[in-house]
């Protein structure tokens, strides 16, 4: 027999008994949407969990501190290491390093008026904050104005709405709630709290005065932070270099360590890398720790619950297989005496076995596609309905293809055992069955 002429008698068979092929191609329906439905819904909340994690930050970064943990025998020890230019160039060399953004974080007052707020200060490389995400809502990064008087800053996405008299603790915002400082008032900054409670600006007063209070400094926004940095929005930013001049100048107030850094943020190529970055910066004797930690993690859940979501459409999968198996064996038995007759005629035992492989096959790629188009819709109402809580159903078109071969696979090897007894049938047996 001609493959064609298979394909055709399989047809046939089936459609001579409709109502026995459609019940068992509803099996195969349920089985193949339950189990795609199933696995769309681990890829929705795996691909959710990962957007959630990189809306904290991008998974190709690392943060690098002073401070390294190791567990020992006795519980475990902390330790402490130089975070200073050479180590910075030494983590820029390693493989798989991109960029290198070293950072130090501070406070200060800014003033404008008789107007105060307190605003955290994190100072970076400006000429690598792009590289790093750094996003802002309106202007440019801060430079460092060698010689200048005057400093540049961008200014925090809530920064404006903090201003108050600190005479009085009066909000700076008018009727409506705007804020009275904008980006084009004039504004100063200082590390002495003294400047602003004991009315003793730096550089002004007797010559005690000034030698004991700190200085207050022109400071001049250039940008917005943007809400989107989850990290960054809460700060103000400033060149690192304009901070580390400033802490020496006012390093009774600042405190800071201008020789080292807080920490440093570096950047790999891409997120292959970064388990051996980490790695290698961990072995210089520093403390790291990146998204990609967390996301591992998360990731072996996911699978996890991708696996159990799997198994319990699995369930519906072997009952129709189950079904295809009986539905194939039934035939067997009502048309022994067809398959005794065809076999008298010259037919080859291998064409037989053909024939009720290809008639499984029917019933399986009929239900995995329409079982498929099931699980469209359902994705669909399940999208609209709670798709905006993050728990969403994801069909990519791998899933889509995979489901419905191996459905037609699925429902194959369930026909497999009664095309091959079929196939061993005596004929002189089978043309005597009544």
């Amino acid at each position: 027999m001609r493959f064609t002429d298979i394909l055709r008698t399989a047809f046939m068979n089936l459609w001579r008994r409709k109502l026995r092929a459609v019940l068992t191609v509803l099996g195969m329906v349920i089985g193949v949407s339950s189990i795609v439905v199933m696995m769309s819904l681990g890829i929705g909340i795996k691909k959710s969990t990962m957007e959630s994690y990189a809306s904290m930050g991008s998974l190709t970064n690392i943060t690098v501190s002073r401070w390294s943990y190791k567990e020992t025998a006795t519980g475990g020890t902390s330790t402490e290491k130089k975070l200073d230019k050479k180590a910075v160039e030494t983590i820029r060399k390693i493989p798989g390093v991109k960029s290198v953004m070293p950072q130090i974080q501070t406070y200060g007052i800014l003033k404008s008026g008789k107007w105060i707020s307190d605003c955290s200060i994190m100072a970076i490389d400006s000429s690598v904050a792009e590289e790093f995400g750094i996003e802002l809502s309106e202007g440019r990064y801060p430079k460092y104005k060698r010689g200048s008087s005057s400093y540049e800053i961008v200014l925090s996405q809530d920064v404006l709405n903090w201003f108050y008299d600190p005479n009085t603790g009066k909000q700076a915002v008018d009727r409506d709630g705007n804020p009275k400082v904008t980006m084009e008032s004039k504004f100063q900054i200082t590390f002495d709290y003294n400047n602003i409670y004991n009315n003793n600006p730096g550089g002004m007063g007797d010559e005690e005065n000034q030698q004991s209070a700190g200085r207050t400094y022109r400071i001049d926004p250039v940008g917005v932070v943007s809400p989107n940095n989850n990290e960054f929005s809460w700060y103000c930013l400033m060149d690192i270099e304009a901070v580390q001049k400033l802490a020496k100048e006012n390093s009774d107030y600042m405190q800071l360590d201008t020789k080292n850094y807080n920490r440093v943020m570096v950047k790999c190529e891409n997120t292959d890398v970064v388990s051996e970055v980490k790695a290698a910066i961990d072995d210089m004797g520093y403390g790291t720790s990146s998204l990609q930690d967390a996301l591992e993690q998360a990731e072996k859940q996911m699978q996890q619950i991708q696996y159990l979501l799997g198994a319990i459409g699995g369930v519906s999968l072997l009952v129709a297989a189950i079904g295809i198996m009986n539905t194939m064996m039934m035939s067997i038995y009502e048309r022994t005496k067809e398959i005794g007759i065809i076999k008298v005629l010259g037919c080859r035992m291998d064409n037989i076995a053909e024939l009720f492989l290809t008639e499984a096959a029917y019933i399986g790629f009929f239900g995995g596609a329409a079982g498929l188009g099931i699980s469209y819709g359902l994705s669909a109402v399940i999208n609209h309905f709670v798709g905006g809580s993050g728990f969403k159903s994801i069909i990519p078109f791998y899933l889509a293809v995979g489901a419905v071969l191996f459905s037609v696979t699925v429902a194959m090897l369930s026909g497999l055992y009664p095309a091959i007894r079929a196939m061993r049938l005596s004929p002189l047996n089978a043309i005597r069955n009544e």
